[in-house]
C-alpha cells in the first residue's frame, strides 16, 4: 500500500462508519463538520455557520469563482459559497458524506452549481489550476504529508 492509500483508508473508514455519521448528523446537524467560532449562546450549528461566513468574508466576492472544497464533508460551506454565486467542486473521501452532500445540494436547488467528487486531496483527480480558490476546513489534519 502506498503512503496516500494508507493515509486515506483510516479517515475514510471512520467517516463512513455509522457511529461517525450518526454523531455528525445528529449532534453537529449534518451540514458542517468542523470547529466553529463560538459565543456564549451558540450551539454547534450556529458556530459552524459563523465560521463559514467569516471565511467567505475574507475571500470577498465569490460570484463566478471556481472553488475546490478539499475534504468537504456534508458540503455545508459549498452550499453557502454556491448560494453566493460560486461554482464549487467538493472533493471528499467519504461515500456516506458525499451521498448526503449530493442530496442536500439537490434539496437546496444547488446541484447544478456543486460537483461532488469521491476522492482524496492527496491524489486530486483534476488539475488544481482549474480553480480560483482552494477551501478547506478541519480536513488537512488527515493529510499524511
Amino acid at each position: 500500500m502506498t503512503k496516500v492509500a494508507d493515509g486515506v483508508a483510516v479517515p475514510r473508514d471512520y467517516y463512513d462508519s455509522d457511529e461517525a455519521d450518526g454523531f455528525y448528523s445528529a449532534i453537529w446537524g449534518g451540514e458542517d463538520i468542523h470547529i466553529g467560532l463560538y459565543d456564549e449562546t451558540d450551539d454547534i450549528r450556529e458556530a459552524s455557520r459563523r465560521t463559514v461566513e467569516s471565511m467567505i468574508t475574507r475571500l470577498g466576492d465569490v460570484a463566478g469563482k471556481r472553488v475546490v472544497d478539499l475534504g468537504s464533508g456534508y458540503g455545508g460551506a459549498a452550499r453557502v459559497l454556491a448560494g453566493k454565486g460560486a461554482h464549487v467542486t467538493c472533493l471528499n473521501l467519504s461515500k456516506v458524506e458525499n451521498d448526503r452532500n449530493r442530496k442536500l445540494n439537490a434539496e437546496a436547488g444547488l446541484a447544478d452549481r456543486i460537483d461532488v467528487i469521491d476522492g482524496s486531496y492527496d491524489a486530486m483527480p483534476f488539475d488544481p489550476a482549474t480553480f480560483d480558490v482552494a477551501w478547506s476546513q478541519d480536513a488537512i489534519l488527515h493529510a499524511p504529508d
